[in-house]
């Protein structure tokens, strides 16, 4: 894992970009273990993927926004 951004919503969830992994992970209050919240399906440009995810944040409406750096993009996630 080589994280790149970490943030926390409303609920004291963390989520953390997986940069070499190309995913973002979540982890709650009293898990052992994180869950993918998105990417993890390899290297791509497809919309279940990243390639090189470098950043994160959350708008007003709980929306999670993923810079996808390698891809120049990035990938709005409605509501997670």
């Amino acid at each position: 894992m080589n994280p790149r951004g970490v943030i926390v919503d409303n609920l004291g969830q963390i989520y953390v970009v997986d940069c070499w992994n190309s995913r973002v992970m979540r982890w709650c209050e009293g898990d052992e273990e994180g869950e993918i919240v998105t990417g993890g399906n390899g290297e791509g440009d497809e919309p279940n993927q990243l390639y090189n995810p470098y950043g994160l944040s959350f708008d007003n409406e709980e929306n999670l926004y993923v810079s996808d750096q390698w891809n120049h993009r990035i990938q709005k996630y409605q509501k997670i």
